[in-house]
């Protein structure tokens, strides 16, 4: 199992039987020691925006939602127990619930949910069509409420593809950071839970886990949501995708390994992601102490419907087992109990090969192991750009660390340029064709939408380049290594690779992907452009362009992120979306002609001080005491008609 603890205190272990095959004993799984149940809340965006076409795919992001989550939940229903629960609230301006709402039981035994046809969550989704605005933080109210407290392995997926842009809303300002309420400076949506919630230090603790397709803004966002809570046994994981190159098979990858860190008592784990061409074959090594192993090939809608697919061990043919799938995958599973039946165990190397179509498909291993221990993570809650990211796993098996792993590799994924700078200098382009939007969605994500719709060139380049870690043996089965190469910002995916094969552990394969977003930092004041320019056709205006300490821009949608008043009152600012920001010089009083200004960025202030201190302000001597000037003047003509009139 991985390594967050039962909150009951409740240990899980194994009941075998053994059997008699021949010259062989092979164990059987019968069953396992019963466990806390799990909730899954799944809290999913319906926006209009979901309506849009994936390229190279005849499915839009909605479609391409519906089979990852129809994959979550076969899995779900393959690794589960009878207690275990399941929930699906969508949001888009209004709220709308799988069934009559909250949390229900997936898999009792007698009547459980069905995953296909009616009463199923698929049957849902498809029934549901994307429209309308992004209510990101109603959507989270209405996952939580769907929480109890009799049931404490709390566990929420969010998945979303732009900013939120209707309240109630997420907060990233100082003072409300992480908490949930109407701030008034959105349109409402409706049929939400009433906020507040706070989602640092709420009531009921609960993981959450985040999905998000967009830029950075969006991405730290999602990121921030899921490192939340102040008690770190609850901090979840977030995965974000830039784009949505092979969104077919990202998002079911992502669901995977949300999945295994959901559901960690339950001890899926993955043996191994891989892309591979059509009318190839590809092994995985499983362990001894595995009881249950599943197999999903994914790819796109004709090449899955064409392919055929082999799954073979020991010369042995199992493909029969190959369930029936969805558009977009198909799914082997067996258990040991199972394999008995074949005299055989398990273990060993399994062979899965693909014919017809020479397109790509993803090859996803996953196995239930109770006695082998696995985690890993870019071990700091947040990093920024420049900073050293560390890298470790932690494997144990039966309690006892395993210290001899034959290798322990970190493949990382870093942006090869950086992302923020990419997004600014980017032209816009005008969408082809229908493209769904949303209703006042904000310029930038509008200009980024559009972007990885229609702009390969600018796809290509987020494509990431790739470096290699290996990480060392520490101690007490801990491993670690670090990554330097962090200047630009975007999203840096790791992905774990271990090896091992001793006396106890037998041979053994695992996987894991973590991801970081480093998104900027602070704002360096010798290079971030902010100036008051006098325009003879519109005025005086304020120009703010944020650039950090290696010279890159922040970048357009960052509207939220930039707080700036005048005599403490907000200025309305304008996303020129070159990275740039605008905003008109108000009116400046008589009384108060050099008025104070503050911008903070990102959460930290970049400027505080009086007007007549930015560039470009032209505060002249009669600005800025004007008054006092007047007042004197007038003083003077009083005291020379008093004088004048005491002199008659």
């Amino acid at each position: 199992m991985n390594t967050k603890a039962l909150s009951s205190g409740l240990r899980v272990r194994t009941i075998a039987a053994i059997v008699m095959t021949g010259m062989s004993l092979f164990p059987v799984i019968l069953s396992n020691a019963q466990r806390d149940p799990v909730d899954v809340m799944l809290v999913l965006d319906k926006s209009g925006s979901m309506a849009q076409n994936v390229p190279g795919l005849s499915m839009t992001k909605w479609q391409v939602l519906q089979e990852s989550v129809q994959a979550f939940l076969q899995a779900y229903r393959l690794f589960g127990e009878d207690a275990d629960r399941i929930g699906v609230t969508y949001f888009d301006n209004g709220r709308l619930d799988f069934g009559a709402g909250g949390l229900v039981d997936f898999n009792p035994p007698m009547n459980p949910i069905p995953l296909t046809g009616p009463g199923s969550v698929q049957a849902d989704m498809m029934a549901k069509s994307p429209g309308g605005m992004t209510c990101l933080g109603g959507g989270i109210l209405a996952g939580y409420f769907a929480f109890d407290a009799m049931h404490p392995n709390r566990n929420m997926i969010i998945f979303t593809d732009g900013l939120q842009n209707m309240e109630p809303s997420v907060s990233q300002a100082i003072a409300s950071d992480m908490v949930i309420n109407d701030y008034n400076v959105r349109p409402d949506g409706t049929g939400f839970p009433a906020p507040p919630l706070d989602l640092k230090d709420p009531t009921l603790d609960f993981s959450t886990y985040t999905i998000a397709i967009g830029d950075n803004a969006l991405t730290v966002l999602l990121q921030d949501i899921a490192g939340a809570p102040v008690n770190t046994v609850y901090d979840g994981s977030s995965e974000p995708l830039n784009s949505m190159t092979d969104l077919d098979m990202e998002l079911p990858r992502i669901f995977d390994g949300m999945f295994v860190d959901a559901l960690d008592q339950l001890s899926p784990q993955l043996v191994d992601v891989r892309r591979v061409q059509g009318n190839t074959s590809t092994s995985f090594i499983v362990n001894p102490s595995a009881d249950k192993l599943l197999i999903r090939i994914a790819g796109d809608p004709a090449s899955i419907r064409e392919a055929r697919i082999k799954i073979e061990k020991d010369g042995r043919d199992y493909s029969s087992r190959i369930m029936p799938g969805s558009l977009t995958f198909r799914t082997f599973f067996i258990d040991s109990a199972a394999m008995g039946r074949y005299n055989t165990d398990l273990s060993g190397a399994w062979r899965v090969s693909i014919s017809g179509p020479s397109s790509r498909f993803q090859v996803t291993c996953m196995v239930n192991d109770e006695m082998l221990d696995v985690s890993a993570a870019a071990a700091a809650a947040e990093y920024a750009p420049g900073d050293t990211i560390a890298l470790e796993t932690i494997l144990a098996y039966s309690g006892d660390p395993v210290t001899d792993a034959s290798a322990v590799i970190a493949l990382v994924a870093k942006p090869g340029v950086d992302t923020n700078d990419l997004f600014a200098q980017a032209a816009s382009v005008d969408p082809v064709g229908e493209f769904p939007t949303e209703p006042d969605s904000d310029p930038g994500q509008s200009k980024y939408e559009a972007l990885i719709a229609f702009d390969t060139n600018f796809v290509a380049s987020l494509q990431p380049v790739i470096d290699t870690v290996r990480l060392i043996h520490e101690s007490d089965g801990k491993y670690g290594g670090s990554f330097y190469d962090t200047e630009e910002s975007g999203t840096y995916r790791v992905v774990f690779r271990m090896t091992g094969n001793n006396a106890d552990t037998g041979p053994f394969e695992r996987f894991v992907m973590r991801s970081v977003v480093l998104d900027f930092g602070e704002a360096d004041p010798a290079g971030t452009g902010f100036q008051v320019i006098q325009a003879a056709d519109q005025g005086a205006y304020f120009q703010l362009m944020p650039k950090n300490k290696f010279g890159h821009l922040l970048g357009p949608n960052r509207l939220t992120q930039i707080q700036f008043t005048v005599n403490g009152d907000p200025v309305q600012l304008t996303d020129k979306l070159d990275g740039s920001y605008e905003a008109d010089v108000p009116d400046r009083s008589i009384f108060n002609p050099d008025p104070r200004v503050v911008v903070d960025i990102k959460g930290a202030t970049f400027y505080d001080d009086k007007f007549s201190g930015i560039e470009g302000s032209d505060l002249t001597f009669w600005d800025k005491y004007r008054l006092w000037l007047i007042l004197g003047i007038l003083l003077v003509l009083l005291i020379f008609f008093l004088i004048r009139r005491g002199g008659t």
